[in-house]
């Protein structure tokens, strides 16, 4: 048990000595008869489930059709304990239908939702059993009850509607089993100390250049004499009434949190510290970040999140947990998923309403690392029953713990109701009356303002416009260029405003996912552990993968099918850098200055299970082709490139950084991979948070039709590359054009080379060259990671990147591969280097 203070008590975490056990449906309806049944007792890990214990145990793994929902989940924990009059017994999260005893009493009695805590006063003995019985949700959906106005085809039972649970693991298209059942978050031992905090209301407030920190506590304990608010190097006392203590500080010109792309994070520590009979009580209030975050709605159908008085263009993902199998994380990795995600430009995560809410330690991280939240309430797509009593109440107490959760969290950005419940309702045609109840436009906002007034609500996503689903207006679910098959055109003509959802794809993983997936050295293309995990709409007779074979063919001109069948690794390679030169496309549409768009989340993060799933990164966290293409895409200084036809090929430079950018900006053209045709660069400046547009022939200082759009005759040239510099240094940033089309072709040999230098750190510096254009680089070196890749490279250039050892790598060994060269280059570790 790790031992923990927290305001002014002990916390003592039940994290060890578990053991679950399977029952069938209603076996055992005490601890009694659960003795007599004498179940076979396997043990676990809490926080987590019954998926997490049997795959740790080789009893089960990704790919078994075993339904957790069908049967009884018993969890045991025995502990020894001082018995303390007023411990409390308090679980964080428990899925989903869960009944508790201690030491053979019931504590706890029919839990019916896995998104609230419970806190159990209980009386402890020397030696203590702890038993959950997490009771089988399918026998709980046989029950009759009202058929709901509409059905989702995202899910196979409609009753789940019921429950409040997440759907993660019950929809067949995209989240397959395994469902969530067990304590999937902490369990604690709370014991009383000299004063207890029952309850803590802090607002954390802006107005004008006036930082404002008010309290509100809710004590138990006696002989409070004074008590003090302390905030950073400011402090205030105290008014001390029958409840607790009240009273704020406010702080003139407070540092400013902002988003990571935009500025720095600054945070101060706040401390409530009172004098007692039995001395000073001091209570750990966290820390706290002043920002004013506010949604500009402009011509009523924008949307753009406005912090500190500056707009920001938000770009990130939907956010999916990073083991979807124990629903619990450890604050290592999620340190690391979320520098992975800030490194790569993104500023906001999505945690979206088919998910679940996440643990504390994300959204400190995100606090931390400047990374804004888009909340969803855990509502998708059906038609939840408002006339419940009971369930109008869950929801409500949900709301209102999330927000007491995370009340002083600067990096909470928007509220929303729910993921697709109005877009679901209005594409069966229903009256816009009956779009939004009272649940999603009373309720929950009014629920969740009572300790966050601050941050903006929005009723579903998508919403907004004539029908909620126009990404023209308000929040959009942008898939125009994905599932709709849309041409590239499609993201600037739907003039989409903010997508909190967008660019679905199979995103193909790299070869140490598949050949854990596929023994043998199998083909993946139609395996059928392969396809099972492929994502599709559940009904639709296409996938995903269908939706990337698609657009291979557009962007390189073959035949996915054909292709596939007589060279499936160039088949998947192709795949690979279709899907990021669309993501790169999208995004230097709606990142120019000329947009309608003011944020994209795609989706999602991290892949669910091994495969070719949604996830920008795969299962174990490692990127996938498309993050590197957004890496690069969407970094706080940018150079993006569009194609505006006879209008000319236009350069965009992004600065959102707060001081002035001052470098070079260079345009060169070449043809048939090595010829350079003409090249120019010019001094070039952007102010602070601004951003500048310039046509690539006024940087030439002539027409030299670098679109190709008027066609006079033959292309002069079939690559252009722009970059912007300081002098003498490497480029910080790049975009690279193809007027006749991408590379199509594998030629037998581009030059490439690579080298690579041990540093002291362990990792290796290493350079690539070629003497051709190379397109497309992928660096594969198992067991390291690389800071950059499927990266382009000019003729005759190099560049230098970073390859960090994973835990436990071997020394390095390598290769480097273009898309568009079929000899590949092995990496030599430069003379004078350990190994």
């Amino acid at each position: 048990m790790a031992r923990v203070a927290v305001s002014g008590a002990a916390r003592l975490r039940l994290d060890e000595g578990w053991e679950v056990a399977e029952v069938q449906a209603g076996g055992a309806s005490s601890p009694a008869e659960l003795s007599a049944l004498d179940p076979k007792w396997t043990s676990a890990v809490v926080p987590g489930t019954a998926a997490s214990a049997l795959r740790a145990a080789g009893a089960w793994k990704h790919g078994d059709n075993r339904d957790f929902d069908a049967n009884d989940w018993w969890f045991r924990c025995r502990f020894a304990a001082k018995p303390v009059p007023g411990t409390r017994l308090s679980f964080e999260g428990l899925a989903t239908l869960a009944d508790v005893w201690l030491n053979g009493e019931r504590i706890l009695a029919d839990a019916r939702s896995m998104h609230v805590a419970h806190h159990v006063d209980v009386t402890l003995a020397a030696e203590n059993e702890l038993l959950v019985r997490f009771s089988s949700l399918a026998k709980a959906l046989e029950a009759r009850r009202p058929r709901p106005r509409w059905k989702t085809r995202l899910i196979a039972n409609q009753q789940l509607r019921w429950f409040r649970t997440t759907m993660l693991g019950r929809m067949p298209g995209w989240s397959a089993r395994p469902a969530p059942v067990g304590p999937f978050r902490p369990v604690w031992l709370e014991i009383p100390g000299a004063i207890t905090v029952r309850d803590a209301d802090v607002r954390v407030s802006l107005e004008g250049d006036t930082g404002n920190v008010q309290v509100r506590l809710a004590l138990e304990g006696e002989g409070i004499r004074a008590a003090r608010l302390v905030v950073g190097e400011h402090e205030s006392q105290l008014e001390i009434d029958a409840t607790g203590v009240h009273g704020s500080v406010s702080i003139a010109d407070p540092p400013r949190w902002w988003p990571h792309t935009h500025g720095a994070q600054p945070r101060l520590p706040c401390r409530v510290l009172l004098d007692t009979a039995s001395g000073e009580v001091e209570l750990d209030l966290g820390l706290v970040g002043f920002r004013t975050l506010t949604i500009d709605r402009g011509d009523g159908e924008d949307f753009r999140v406005v912090v500190n008085g500056v707009r920001v263009f938000c770009r990130g993902v939907c956010w999916t947990p990073l083991d979807s199998v124990a629903f619990a994380s450890t604050p290592d990795a999620y340190r690391r998923s979320l520098v992975q995600l800030r490194d790569a430009g993104m500023n906001i995560i999505r945690v979206g309403g088919t998910m679940t809410y996440e643990a504390d330690e994300l959204h400190a991280l995100c606090d931390e690392l400047g990374i804004l939240v888009w909340q969803d309430l855990m509502f998708a797509n059906m038609d939840y029953p408002t006339g419940d009593a009971q369930f109008v109440e869950l929801s409500r107490r949900e709301a209102s713990e999330l927000a007491a959760r995370l009340q002083t969290s600067p990096s909470l950005a928007v509220v929303c109701g729910g993921s697709e419940v109005e877009q679901q309702i209005a594409m069966l045609g229903m009256p816009r009356d009956a779009w939004i109840g009272p649940l999603f436009a009373e309720i929950l906002p009014a629920a969740f303002a009572e300790r966050r007034p601050d941050v903006p609500y929005v009723t579903s996503s998508p919403t907004g416009g004539a029908l909620p689903f126009r990404p023209g207006a308000g929040v959009a679910h942008y898939y125009g260029v994905g599932a709709y098959l849309r041409p590239l055109e499609d993201a600037r003509r739907a003039n989409v405003r903010f997508a909190t959802e967008s660019l679905a794809f199979a995103n193909v993983p790299e070869r140490p996912i598949i050949d854990r997936l596929l023994a043998g050295g199998e083909s993946p293309a139609h395996h059928p552990r392969w396809k099972e995990r492929v994502p599709r709409d559940h009904g639709a007779g296409w996938d995903f993968e269908d939706v990337r074979d698609h657009y291979v063919r557009e962007l390189f001109g073959v035949d996915p099918m054909r292709l596939r069948y007589a060279d499936s690794e160039r088949w998947m390679a192709l795949g690979r850098v279709a899907v990021g030169e669309l993501m790169n496309g999208v995004f230097s549409e709606w990142r120019r200055p000329a947009s309608s768009c003011s944020g994209g989340i795609i989706w999602f993060h991290q892949d669910l299970a091994p495969g070719a799933g949604f996830g920008i990164v795969d299962s174990e966290g490692t990127p996938k082709s498309p993050y590197w293409y957004l890496r690069r895409v969407l970094g706080s200084v940018a150079l993006l490139a569009t194609d505006e036809g006879t209008n000319g090929l236009h350069l965009h430079v992004v600065n959102e950084h707060d001081q002035k950018l001052e470098a070079e900006l260079s345009v060169r053209l070449y043809r048939h991979g090595d010829v350079l045709v003409r090249e120019a660069k010019v001094p070039f400046a952007v102010e602070p948070r601004g951003s500048k547009t310039v046509d690539s022939e006024e940087v030439l200082g002539g027409f030299v039709d670098a679109t190709w759009a008027f066609r006079f005759g033959p292309p002069t040239h079939d690559l252009v590359v722009a970059s912007l510099a300081k002098p003498g240094e490497a480029p910080l940033a790049q975009a690279f054009h193809f007027p006749i089309g991408f590379p199509r072709d594998a030629e037998p040999d581009v030059g490439l080379e690579a080298a690579a230098t041990l540093r002291e750190d362990g990792a290796y510096e290493l350079t690539v060259r070629s003497r051709r254009f190379a397109y497309a680089v992928a660096i594969d070196a198992p067991g390291y990671l690389p800071d950059d890749n499927y990266f382009h490279l000019e003729p005759s250039n190099e560049k230098r990147l970073t390859l960090r050892p994973n835990a436990g790598a071997r020394a390095l060994s390598g290769t480097v591969a273009a898309t568009n060269s079929l000899a590949q280059a092995r990496i030599t570790i430069t003379p004078g280097s350990a190994r």
